[in-house]
């Protein structure tokens, strides 16, 4: 998983109202010795986020003291500040408390650039938490009145802030349309942290493009530029994209040194969350390269330290690569304790979304109540004021009770209804926590099942070739039909062995991805190279379908029909080279099987079950199945599936 800057878009240029005449009163005020030492505070502050952002808490605290007579758009940048850190370190429930509280302080203001940056904070909170219509709802709105003041600045941060959001929806599209804003208005600052943000989401948009290449030249530009503006925190992100870039590329080595250079200044900073990541990123590796070592003892560290900061997506991000790094060693027992420690970890962050949607909503509710008691005193006001004129203004003290009652009316029904919508994502909630617990059983199950089948048919099986063996070369048989009878039992039951395993790896996955199919196809023809080391193969994969997604039942059934081939071109073609290509064409997977053998005349030869066994399989799922074969020039088999 590729980082990003937590702290993003969040920018005054213009921090109060007292410094432009168009978003103050008409006359011009001058700032007090105070006010300009909250302003330079400010500033400070804004410029650690990309370099030192625990140093952004003392002087949130100084600021706030500051204002504590001033009025309140000064009290809002401290909020703001108080914001800002907040979200830097992943204080979800903090950061919307200080950024709803500035909201509340800039309800009279006209300062444009206030209201924009508490927009864009509370953005950033809701794309932090997952809530994207709400987060899309603030971004625009603040995207409007940077528009409205044609500053290129914030538009193109803004900008980029909507492009990460898109990108995390998977909305590639959406996702480049705004990146390319931003950086056409950011191109002129390319030294502005904004700028940095726009292009680093925007080599991750093409590293999950498969554009591999044109991801890691933003790269290079970005670490260019983090080095001449010395900021450490930019440049790790940088680094961390170009490594993942390499590994998804099976550039290992390259990868794991940009991993360990990321780790570096991660330590240096002395973020938890990305030194986590860090050592997640670095066990992801190492099961690429099969180093079964430094995945445990990359996970252990990047666990240890998620937990201790209750950095809960990492802990499951490690649970989740140690579940399938075990089932892919065939430790099923611990593929099973990691799933169960993975669906305790993920009720706890269910728990602290739920914690902090209630923390949102009394802060809402607080807010109401207060404007309530407001008006309750207002209305008192003007009852008494309508006392002292009762024969003139009688019709006017009804229409003011009947708007009163009306209010309260409205308030009281709308209390009703985020109560039922909270009701309502509590029962969402258990139902999602219930679904998980059927999967639980389901797996439990599966998982019985294959141990079964492993331990005692598999078993049964090996005990039928240990005594074929015994009886073909301990009773001295010379008759060789009976030794060839024994050998093709003895052949056919270690086949059926190999059958049965594959059925068994089957059965544990609920879904492939093409990266399980790709690492059981590779296995494979390792083994055939070691049976016919005369025969060269040629296997590749196009890196679009990494994360390519199908069912168990298309996975086995694809992967049969590839060993099926792969072996008719071995045991009867005589083929000396063998090639595997898998590519995607539009939004469908072709397979090509293809050997430089004997090949035979289709029109002339009784095709044998195996291939009518391969045609079937692969009509079963939809597909189309081809064979061409000329004598003396080999065969071609050509798949293609949804």
């Amino acid at each position: 998983m590729l980082k990003s800057p937590i702290a993003l878009v969040l920018v005054i240029f213009f921090l109060i109202s007292c410094n432009k005449k168009t978003e103050t009163s008409k006359a011009n005020v001058e700032l007090s010795k105070n006010q300009k030492q909250i302003v330079e505070w400010f500033r400070i502050a804004k410029s650690l986020r990309n370099k030192n952002h625990f140093l952004i808490k003392n002087y949130a605290d100084s600021i706030q003291t500051l204002t504590a007579n001033e009025t309140d758009e000064f009290k809002a940048v401290g909020h703001i500040t108080q914001g800002l850190y907040y979200n830097s370190i992943n204080n979800d429930s903090l950061s919307f408390k200080n950024y709803n509280a500035a909201l509340n302080l800039l309800k009279k203001s006209e300062t444009d650039s206030l209201h924009i940056s508490t927009f864009a904070g509370l953005g950033n909170y809701y794309k932090h938490i997952g809530d994207y219509p709400k987060s899309l709802k603030n971004l625009l709105t603040a995207l409007k009145m940077a528009e409205k003041i044609k500053d290129s600045i914030m538009i193109g941060g803004i900008s980029a802030n909507l492009g990460q959001l898109y990108l995390q929806k998977d909305e590639l599209k959406q996702a480049n349309s705004y990146l390319l804003n931003a950086i056409k208005f950011l191109k002129q600052h390319k030294k502005n942290p904004h700028y940095l943000i726009a292009i680093h989401t925007m080599a991750n948009l093409q590293g999950m493009s498969g554009n591999i290449n044109e991801a890691l030249k933003i790269d290079e530009e970005g670490l260019r530029l983090c080095e001449q503006i010395k900021s450490d925190n930019l440049k790790a992100t940088f680094l961390d994209n170009k490594a993942n870039c390499y590994m998804f590329s099976n550039r290992l080595d390259s990868a794991k040194y940009y991993f360990n250079e990321c780790l570096k200044l991660d330590l240096i900073s002395k973020n938890e969350k990305q030194i986590s990541d860090s050592y997640a990123n670095l066990a992801q590796l190492a099961v690429f390269s099969n180093q079964s070592s430094e995945v445990i003892a990359n996970t252990q560290k990047s666990i240890a330290i998620a937990e201790k900061v209750n950095y809960n997506p990492g802990v499951l991000k490690n649970y989740r690569l140690l579940i399938d790094f075990y089932k892919g060693k065939g430790d099923y027992k611990s593929s099973f304790d990691y799933y169960n420690k993975y669906l305790t970890s993920y009720k706890n962050l269910i728990n602290e979304r739920k914690e902090i949607a209630a923390a949102e909503f009394k802060a809402i509710y607080e807010t109401e109540k207060k404007e309530k008691e407001l008006l309750i005193s207002k209305n008192k006001i003007a009852e008494s004021e309508l006392q002292i004129k009762k024969k003139n203004t009688q019709f006017q003290i009804l229409s003011l009770i009947s708007i009163a009652l009306l209010t309260i009316g409205y308030l009281i029904y709308r209390q009703q209804k985020l109560k039922n919508k909270q009701q309502e994502q509590e029962f969402q909630l258990k139902t999602a926590i219930a679904q998980i617990e059927t999967q639980n059983q389901l797996h439990e199950q599966r998982l019985s099942i294959s141990r079964d089948l492993h331990d005692n048919i598999g078993a049964q099986l090996t005990f039928v070739i240990s005594s074929v063996d015994n009886l073909k070369f301990g009773n001295q048989i010379n008759d060789s039909k009976i030794v060839n009878q024994l050998t093709k039992i003895s052949d056919f039951t270690k086949s059926t062995i190999i059958e049965l395993r594959d059925t068994i790896w089957a059965m544990n996955k609920n879904e492939f991805s093409f990266d399980d199919l790709r690492s059981r196809i590779f296995n494979f023809i390792e083994k055939a190279k070691s049976a016919k080391e005369e025969v060269h193969f040629k296997f590749n994969v196009d890196q679009q379908l990494s994360e390519k997604k199908f069912t168990s039942l298309v996975g086995i059934n694809v992967y049969r029909t590839i060993q099926e081939a792969i072996n008719n071109a071995m045991k009867y073609a005589e083929a000396k080279n063998i090639t595997v290509e898998v590519e995607k064409i539009n939004s469908q997977i072709k397979i090509t099987i293809h050997d430089d053998g004997k090949g035979f005349d289709l029109d002339v030869t009784d095709l044998g079950n195996g291939i009518h066994n391969m045609k079937k399989r692969i009509t079963d799922l939809g597909g189309t199945f081809n064979l061409v074969s000329l004598l003396n020039k080999g065969t071609t088999i050509t798949i293609l599936i949804g």
